[in-house]
């Protein structure tokens, strides 16, 4: 035997390879899934067995996926990205599907995930991580109590530090008889968008105006209106795929203009403003290809006329034009529409 065989006997085999993630889902705004799954299958190649779980607030989709990982972050519709961890089917309402939950957990490994959270965002000096819980009507087990026992569980078995500074973000959420565990691949900084300084009240989330963006079916050529622009995300989140012709934000408040107009510089995007009446555009009939409209009403602001808006909106759209408007109150809409 050479000295290399021997020292290769004396340290023993070389440990087996870590396994790899390869299922994940992703959240979106609900009633956005399909959107969002169209452009999941656009931007990531070989994707295979989806599912599609729509939600009221947020839907889910799953899939597996074993191209590069970097390609999940930039997904622009959906809130965030999770390595699945375990699915866990048959939670009953009471302490023994809590306990199912607590076993199941401790199965888990959560070796392969952490690897590919250091592979997108680096290696932590200190591991740690940090468990948010939810649990949804009708179990006899409260998200805090949960969170007890599966904390307990993952400190025991993998000894690791629960108030690190940049922990792994593990989230369990239990509806109904089903669990889902999953360690958060996208960060605070990567939902929020890094180019919104200024945020105005009960703006539309930059995922959801993506989302939008894409049903609008944005072209090159397009003039883009925001009849209430805010602080201009629609009309940002617009331009990523292509660069429309026009992105004009309109809004009856100036210093929210302002505020569309910092956002739109730091994203490098140019949009026009422009004060406006939200019952009266100061455009010509016909002579806008899309329009984005948030109707949600923000804390302390006067009402406005439903009727005429749809009916501006009408005015300047083109023949084949499309607009898009998001509302709060469903039946107040349809009856201004008939």
């Amino acid at each position: 035997m050479c000295a290399d065989e021997a020292l290769l006997d004396i340290e023993g085999p070389a440990p087996p390879p870590v396994a790899k993630a390869y299922d994940f889902y992703v959240t979106t705004a609900g009633g956005m899934e399909e959107v969002a799954l169209g452009e999941l299958k656009d931007r990531l190649t070989h994707i295979s067995r989806v599912q599609v779980v729509r939600g009221r607030r947020l839907g889910r989709i799953f899939f597996h996926y074993e191209r590069s990982p970097r390609a999940l972050l930039t997904l622009r519709s959906v809130e965030n990205v999770f390595v699945l961890l375990a699915d866990i089917r048959g939670v009953t309402v009471g302490q023994p599907g809590l306990l199912r939950i607590a076993e199941r957990v401790g199965q888990v490994d959560l070796l392969p995930a952490a690897v590919l959270h250091d592979v997108l965002f680096g290696y932590k000096e200190r591991p740690g991580f940090q468990l948010a819980c939810t649990t949804g009507k009708g179990h006899r087990f409260s998200a805090s109590e949960l969170h007890h026992v599966v904390q307990t569980v993952l400190t025991l078995k993998y000894a690791v530090d629960d108030v690190a500074a940049h922990p792994y973000r593990l989230q369990l959420q239990v509806q109904g008889n089903r669990a889902l565990f999953g360690l958060q691949l996208s960060d605070r900084a990567w939902r929020e968008r890094p180019y919104r300084e200024v945020r105005v009240d009960r703006e539309l989330p930059p995922s959801a105006a993506y989302a939008l963006a894409r049903l609008a079916k944005v072209r090159r050529r397009d003039v883009c209106v925001d009849i209430r622009c805010g602080g201009g995300v629609c009309l940002i989140e617009g331009a990523q795929d292509v660069k429309p012709r026009l992105l004009l934000g309109c809004e009856a408040f100036s210093q929210v203009l302002e505020g569309a107009r910092a956002n739109a510089r730091a994203a490098g995007v140019e949009l026009g403003v422009a004060a406006s009446d939200l019952a009266f555009l100061p455009l010509r009939t016909g002579c806008v290809d899309r329009v984005f409209c948030n109707l949600i009403r923000r804390r302390k602001e006067p009402a406005f006329d439903l009727l005429l808006m749809l009916c501006e909106m009408g005015r300047v759209l083109s023949p084949d034009g499309r607009a898009v408007v998001v509302s709060e109150d469903r039946r107040m809409f349809e009856r201004a529409l008939e």
